[in-house]
């Protein structure tokens, strides 16, 4: 059934059927589906397979012929046998399996690392599903516990557009899967119909070869599709998957504390045979220092004797030394006294003929520089018959201060006078 063409306005559906040879459509006929007849049918397969008529499906009908002139030869739909669609399903899967293992993918994404503690997921479900809240309530439950990050890529998970959908949400999920330890697809229960998106081999194919692992739920425990055959991890139900993931933090939780009970086992033995060790240590050393001190008290002892009698000696022959350097300095110091009152009558001598010599030579050169001072005193300047000229009280240098007009100020040795300019020249 190429086309359902269902009109709601009637009920009724004008279906097209086509019969294919490697991709090439050598029959074609139209058919009639009365409303009556397609109610039934419909909700047959809604209450067997779970999924209403649609286009793209294989169909075994019981029709009958029939030809007027006005829209020429048709057929008139009475029955389908659902039957023959589920086998049609079946082999279209067994085709799939067949080609995943003959392009040596089928067990690839098995295969993969799995991450110790997978507490990142991409989820790929439909928001408003049973089967993703199932799934997220299970996770929430635990959240005290073990803190699972996930993020949804919502995506048709039945239907004609199921395999191009999820594909795309693969695909976004595949841009940033370093962000990801796993990826889990979520659906609700269904027949077998409903989960025929799962036989397609490029869904398969996508799951099989994706470079994180892929759990799967959709939802069913009979007839084992060929996506949850290829991926990491089946756990039919998304609860199941969910329970899973929930079991792998359970377990590494087990395998801590059972680590930490042997390390703390461990360390309360170490501890027991340390102190054991420390109490036998301590009496050894309190032993051993009771014995040194008493050695050592008893050598003490007799140093002290020891010290007694050499420091009685020693103070005797110091006595006596001592008495002996007294008499020699007393001598001594004499001597010293005597020589040194003689130095210092000479020195005071010598001091006395160098300060007189000393003085006389600084009164000649006081005197010296009297006379070069008293030559340079402007008033003996002035009686040799200079004199000094000023305008507005500066002294003048040269002609270029003065100017014809000025009042110039002359000082001679007896006196001042003051002269009009009336001609400057060069």
């Amino acid at each position: 059934m190429n086309k359902l063409n269902y009109y709601s306005h009637s009920g009724h559906c004008y279906p097209e059927l086509v019969q294919k040879e490697n991709g090439k459509t050598v029959v074609e006929f139209k058919s009639i589906l009365w409303k009556n007849d397609y109610e039934r049918i419909n909700r047959a397969f809604l209450d067997r397979i779970k999924e209403p008529l649609k286009d793209g499906i294989k169909l075994l009908c019981e029709v009958s012929v029939s030809y007027t002139p006005q829209y020429g030869l048709s057929l008139h739909i009475q029955d389908i046998d659902i039957s023959y669609t589920l086998g049609d399903i079946e082999a279209e899967k067994t085709a799939a399996i067949e080609r995943l293992k003959k392009e040596g993918v089928f067990s690839l994404n098995k295969t993969l690392t799995h991450a110790l503690l997978p507490k990142r997921i991409a989820v790929i479900s439909v928001e408003s599903s049973k089967g993703f809240a199932d799934f997220q309530e299970i996770i929430d439950a635990q959240q005290n516990r073990f803190s699972v990050f996930r993020m949804l890529f919502p995506a048709l998970l039945q239907g004609d557009k199921a395999v191009e959908s999820i594909l795309q949400a693969m695909n976004r999920i595949k841009k940033v899967s370093h962000h990801f330890d796993a990826v889990a697809i979520i659906r609700g229960g269904g027949g077998d119909v409903g989960l025929s998106c799962f036989n397609h081999f490029k869904l398969a194919h996508a799951i099989a070869t994706f470079p994180i692992p892929v759990y799967t739920g959709i939802g069913h425990s009979t007839n084992e599709t060929v996506a949850e055959m290829v991926s990491f991890y089946n756990g039919i139900t998304p609860t199941k998957v969910a329970q899973q993931l929930i079991d792998q933090f359970e377990h590494f939780e087990d395998v801590v504390l059972e680590a930490q009970d042997r390390i703390i086992s461990r360390a309360n033995e170490y501890i027991t045979r340390q102190s054991r060790e420390l109490q036998l240590h301590s009496r050894i050393i309190q032993q051993t220092t009771v014995h040194r001190l008493k050695s050592e008290m008893q050598r003490i002892a007799i140093m002290q004797i020891d010290l007694t009698k050499n420091s009685k000696s020693l103070l005797y022959q110091d006595r006596q030394n001592m008495q002996s350097m007294a008499s020699r300095i007393s001598i001594g110091s004499s001597h010293c006294v005597l020589t040194a009152s003689e130095r210092t009558h000479l020195l005071s001598k010598h001091i006395s003929l160098i300060t007189s010599h000393q003085l006389m030579r600084s009164n000649s050169t006081l005197e010296n520089l009297e006379r070069i001072i008293s030559m340079a005193d402007p008033k003996n300047i002035l009686k040799r018959g200079y004199s000094i000229s000023t305008v507005n009280g500066k002294p003048i240098r040269d002609v270029s201060q003065i100017k014809v007009g000025d009042l110039v100020s002359t000082t001679l040795m007896d006196g001042t006078f003051e002269s009009e300019v009336k001609e400057i020249k060069s």
